[in-house]
């Protein structure tokens, strides 16, 4: 009797070891499946979070706090523009004080007057020129210059100083000096007749607008001299300040 040669297998030599390696793959099986759970949970939590702060902002954003303030702001801009512009307002005007701007060319002296008044051009010219007898003023318009001067004479021993003096901004347009042998007396606005009262004497013969005027000595008699224009035609009117003597001489 012949037997055939048996076939041996792991089932046949260890009947458990198939249990076993199903056990095993089916523990793989359930760890794969937990980590793809747990991959998809962080996903799903990730996305609940960016779409709870979507949501947050559009709450903000449709709160009525925020409309108030959204409201409010463009007010807010406009005012501080309204500042802005007063501002340069206040720079500009700033800026037409400093450059001396005053009276325009075709001002009426009996009506305005100069930023700077008489007496400071004196103080000013003085103070240039040092010690000295003050013989003169005049206020008229320099055309070369294109403003409103006044020109105070001041001898000064042999030296006699001719100081020009911007009436608006108060500065020193030009300093010029010439030696001379004359002698000269000083002047006073006040005494014995100021530069107001000297006017109304003088408005008596001339109309117009006034358009310069002068204080000096001619043989030595001390007088203003009123300059009128009216209608193209020229007026000097002189005043005696000792006899208030009022003299008229058509240009």
């Amino acid at each position: 009797m012949s037997t055939s040669p048996q076939r041996w297998s792991i089932a046949t030599v260890y009947p458990d070891m198939t249990r076993f390696l199903a056990s095993v793959a089916t523990m793989k099986t359930n760890r794969m499946a937990m980590s793809t759970v747990a991959g998809l949970a962080a996903l799903t939590l990730g996305l609940a979070g960016c779409g709870g702060s979507d949501s947050g902002t559009d709450e903000t954003q449709n709160s009525p706090a925020a409309s108030e303030s959204a409201q409010a702001s463009p007010a807010g801009g406009d005012e501080q523009s309204e500042d802005t512009d007063n501002v340069k307002d206040d720079k500009n005007e700033s800026s037409q004080d400093a450059s001396g701007e005053g009276l325009t060319a075709d001002a009426d002296l009996s009506k305005e007057s100069p930023s700077i008044s008489a007496e400071d051009a004196i103080k000013t010219a003085e103070e240039e020129v040092g010690n000295g007898i003050v013989h003169g003023i005049e206020l008229d318009w320099d055309d070369k210059e294109e403003a409103w001067q006044y020109d105070v004479s001041i001898l000064d021993g042999a030296t006699d100083h001719d100081v020009e003096i911007d009436a608006d901004s108060g500065q020193i347009v030009e300093h010029e000096q010439d030696s001379t042998d004359d002698k000269e007396e000083p002047i006073d606005l006040n005494d014995p007749m100021t530069v107001d009262d000297a006017l109304k004497l003088a408005q008596e013969k001339a109309s117009g607008k006034l358009v310069g005027w002068k204080l000096e000595y001619d043989d030595s008699m001390l007088e203003y001299q009123f300059d009128f224009s009216d209608g193209g035609e020229e007026t000097e009117i002189t005043v005696d300040t000792d006899t208030r003597r009022v003299t008229v001489d058509d240009a």
